[in-house]
């Protein structure tokens, strides 16, 4: 069916999302219009941050070399807890980056915007502005364009789609009946500038939650300073929903006080002009983001971090994937269609924007495990924080540092094939989360390209049944079911049993029944899954559980004798526990599943225990040798552990009366960074890196040689470089590894 139109594609509003959706449009050949109210430039308020993942998007429009004066983002620094009693952590970007080196930008709107319809129009668009769009045109249930006011008339721009990014507000998503109303779920931010701050540095800070001005309740709202330049930042508060009596300019000006009181920096910083402020819409829906010719995008999409109010890298891919499908969708001519923009966000953002509605907006799960767990180093609270605060793919901050998650794809032998059952894999444990708690869905796999490949249970189980010759997409439930065990292990071991603190007292600790619930969650699905396999593997899978399970309470209950087992006795108690049973175990499965004979069963079982084991002592040494571990913890963690990691334990060991000043560095006035920058260089004064490598290539030396008893074949290659490569980057984590044999 085709139509007769003004343009192929209107743009409406032209902020960062609706820009970028027009540039990718005009790029592949199409006729677009960007429609825009305002005058350009003009200024919006907004915290003017774009963060590495967004400086990318920027890159590949080639808008940087207009930027030359944005100032540089390094991190992200978040205070959280009571306004009197903070707690900070902090997140920096961990790589190179390929856009000279500028891992994240602070850039004005008003410049922002102004360059980037600058680019859109150099790539071919047409730009109208002090154009104010009135409604849709309709035709047999199609949007076929928006009906305008302008220039002292109304006329109307005809279109094959239309692309609705005209902000939180947007009315043609309200007239569309995507969002039937923005009430409820409107919030709002407020920002202006200072200068005479001081010597700025190159971290975003962020401060939560705010405290009611009326009532100094706790509400779910932030702060932030935001630094321009050496000494100018911009600095705002946000409230992700409208509260009875609270005045936005009340809590913003409440804010300011405490930054006047706990910054010292900031404390003759001079005010440049009254706040401003905009409407925050985080009503994110993937599935009501489209209509047959229509695409809603960026703020009108709701795509909107409550937690931060950051949404300019959101706006910049989600108007880069909408040029994309609807670019596949002209290209058939069934426009109609658009459900793929639908598809993508869910899969590129699910997990995150949900995490902020849940969490902020509703005072929800999220947000009362973060508080309670934001100073604890257990595994499962290590996670979620950064997968809350500092996702990976969206907020552009690494879930881990180089190296932290080994990544192993050259020592698997492309023949195999395993990369899509890997895939697969992956969103099954999103699967299982997204649905109900959707803020783990950041959880299950890191999601990053490291860890699709790593020594982990999944990626063992399919190559342990290759070795009997099955075919690895035959296997990805019960593969899924392995990773999900290991998961359940995690949430397992983060149980703590003392009452949470602070401000307010002694009370139930929300993160230990976080945990627990996380436990229950991961080990039913995992039955689950395994029992759509074969019931003989189910009840194979509940007896490793109960293995690594016995294991933890024997480590606990060696935790407790007097004189402590010695160091060596330690390794051997690991071995029953942790990730060397669950490693063994996902071998043995898949070794079952392939109905390969007993004693191939058995060799495959001994070579997960030694590679689980040595995988997780080099988790160890990374983190005490400086690093961060694969959970995105730091040296401090063994500091806070019920059980000390084995290498910490031979520094206890070695240092002897020594050790206490190690326990000194738990608590303390300089920032967590620092402390744990020292942590590391007392424990480089002893031997204990250097033990713990040599018991690391012991076992993988070990986990080698059981692999003679297998036929030779990609499978047993692969194995055997796996183990060579965790031995051979013990105490090099960026270090390339030999081609494998």
């Amino acid at each position: 069916m085709s139509y007769d139109t003004d343009t192929d594609v209107v743009v409406v509003g032209a902020g960062p999302a609706g820009a970028a959706a027009a540039y990718h449009l005009a790029r592949r050949g199409h006729r677009v219009t960007l429609l825009e109210r305002s005058a350009f430039p003009r200024d919006k308020s907004c915290g003017d941050a774009v963060n590495r993942a967004g400086v990318q998007l920027l890159e590949e429009m080639d808008v940087l070399r207009s930027l030359p004066d944005a100032w540089g983002i390094g991190g992200l620094e978040v205070s959280m807890g009571p306004t009197e009693a903070r707690s900070t952590r902090e997140f920096r970007y961990g790589r190179a980056d390929g856009a000279g080196g500028r891992y994240g930008l602070v850039v004005p709107r008003a410049l922002l915007d102004d360059v980037l319809v600058r680019r859109a129009v150099e790539a071919g668009v047409l730009f109208r502005e002090r154009v104010r769009v009135r409604g849709l045109i309709r035709e047999a249930g199609v949007v076929r364009g928006v009906e305008i006011a302008g220039d002292g008339r109304a006329s109307a721009v005809r279109a094959r789609v239309v692309v609705a990014a005209d902000g939180s507000t947007s009315k043609l998503a309200r007239q569309s009946g995507l969002v039937e109303t923005a009430r409820g779920r409107l919030g709002y931010a407020m920002r202006t500038y200072f200068t005479g701050a001081g010597e700025l540095d190159d971290t975003l800070r962020f401060h939560m939650p705010l405290d009611n001005p009326a009532t100094h309740s706790r509400l779910p709202a932030y702060g932030w300073i935001i630094p321009l330049g050496r000494d100018r930042a911009n600095v705002g508060a946000g409230v992700a929903e409208k509260h009875p009596g609270v005045q936005l300019n009340e809590l913003f000006l409440r804010f300011v006080e405490e930054l006047r009181t706990s910054v010292p920096w900031f404390a003759h910083a001079r005010q440049e002009g009254p706040p401003k402020g905009s409407p925050l819409f985080f009503g994110f829906a993937p599935g009501r983001s489209w209509a047959p010719g229509l695409i809603l995008a960026g703020d009108a999409a709701g795509m909107i971090n409550p937690g931060t109010g950051e949404g300019i890298s959101f706006a910049l891919e989600s108007g880069k994937i909408a040029a994309e499908v609807i670019d596949a969708q002209l290209e058939t001519g069934q426009v109609e269609d658009l459900s793929g923009y639908a598809d993508t966000l869910t899969r590129r953002f699910s997990g995150h924007l949900e995490t902020g509605r849940h969490a902020v907006n509703r005072h929800r799960l999220a947000w009362r495990v973060l508080e309670d767990t934001f100073d604890s180093d257990r595994p499962v609270f290590a996670l979620t924080r950064r997968a809350m605060l500092a996702p990976d793919h969206t907020a552009g901050f690494e879930t881990t540092t180089p190296g932290a998650v080994d990544d192993i794809r050259h020592c698997v032998d492309t023949r195999l094939r395993l990369a899509a059952p890997m895939v697969e894999i992956g969103e099954i444990l999103a699967d299982t989360v997204r649905k109900d708690w959707p803020f783990l869905d950041r959880l299950p796999g890191l999601l990053s390209e490291e860890y699709l490949m790593a020594p982990r249970p999944a990626l063992l189980t399919l190559l342990a049944a290759r070795a009997g010759q099955t075919r690895p997409e035959h296997l990805t439930a019960l593969a899924a079911a392995t990773d999900l065990a290991g998961l359940a292990a995690i949430a397992q071991a983060s149980v703590d049993v003392k009452p949470a603190g602070g401000a307010r007292g002694s009370r139930p600790n929300w993160g230990t029944m976080f945990a627990v619930l996380t436990t229950d969650l991961f080990l039913a699905r995992a039955l689950e899954l395994c029992a759509t396999q074969d019931t003989r593997l189910t009840a194979q899978l509940t007896r490793a559980i109960e293995e690594a399970c016995h294991g933890r309470m024997r480590e606990l209950a060696a935790g407790r004798e007097v004189p402590q087992p010695s160091s060596r006795d330690w390794l051997e108690l690991a071995a029953g526990s942790g990730a060397a049973a669950l490693c063994a175990a996902a071998c043995e499965l898949g070794a079952a599943a392939a109905d390969t004979p007993a004693e191939v069963v058995e060799t495959l079982g001994g070579y997960g225990r030694r590679v689980g084991a040595a995988a997780q002592l080099a988790d160890d040494v990374r983190r005490l040798a400086g690093g961060i571990d694969r959970l995105g913890r730091d040296a401090l963690a063994d500091l806070e552990d019920d059980l000390p990691s084995i290498p910490f334990r031979l520094v206890l060991e070695e240092l002897g009366a020594g050790a206490a000043e190690l326990g000194e560095l738990g608590t303390g006035t300089r920032s967590r960074r620092h402390r744990a920058a020292e942590l590391a260089r007392l424990v480089g004064k002893t031997t204990a890196l250097e033990q713990t490598s040599a018991w690391i290539r012991e076992l993988c030396l070990e986990a080698q040689e059981t692999l003679t008893r297998l036929p030779e074949g990609p499978a047993r290659s692969s194995l055997h470089a796996i183990a060579r490569h965790v031995a051979d980057n013990t105490l090099s984590p960026h270090s390339q590894t030999v081609t494998p044999a």
